[in-house]
């Protein structure tokens, strides 16, 4: 909005809509995911998911965007066996006691990047080592990302960069992350 439509708006008593960047909101938690899979040499499937997370998509200098994910490492759930996601928080892997939660901040990167995809590099906090870390940003599949659609990133972590050695010849190196992310509505 120009300066004299502004004043304009003021004078005469118009409501003013100020326009929100893309890149500003808070994560919604009731309609996001952070889930996971570990790969073992055994004939099971090992997908998790985190039921506790929260952050946010935080405006940046020059107009770009940054985002933010806590998860909370004591709410590992699995489909599968309860006995995986006890195995999951215990001391060999999350530590989930000595380590409540596991964050990711991303660089700043261009807003068109939230409906073109692409890297997104950031760093990763967990199980009390931070690294750099580099995910791949989906293209959106609608116009407003975080909103009509979900945000989903996905990445690749290895195990061993965050001290998670145990289980060595039963459990592979990588995990995978993928995330979906919706933002809360804006009024």
């Amino acid at each position: 909005m120009a300066l004299g439509g502004l004043l304009l708006a003021v004078a005469t008593g118009a409501a003013v809509v100020v326009p929100t960047s893309p890149c500003d909101g808070r994560l919604d938690a009731r309609r996001s995911e952070a889930r996971f899979v570990v790969d073992v040499r055994l004939p099971i499937h090992a997908e998790g998911r985190f039921t506790e997370l929260d952050g946010a998509l935080v405006p940046a200098a020059l107009g770009q965007c940054v985002v933010q994910v806590r998860v909370r490492t004591g709410t590992v759930a699995y489909e599968g066996p309860d006995w995986l996601a006890r195995l999951t928080r215990s001391p060999a892997f999350l530590d989930a006691e000595a380590h409540p939660e596991a964050r990711f901040e991303s660089s700043s990167f261009p807003v068109e990047r939230l409906n073109e995809g692409g890297v997104l590099h950031g760093r990763l906090a967990l199980r009390g080592r931070e690294r750099p870390v580099e995910f791949t940003l989906h293209p959106a599949e609608c116009d407003t990302p975080g909103q009509a659609c979900d945000i989903r990133v996905h990445g690749v972590v290895s195990r061993r960069d965050f001290g998670m050695q145990a289980y060595r010849f039963t459990v592979k190196d990588a995990v995978r992350f993928d995330f979906a992310i919706r933002l809360e509505p804006r009024p």
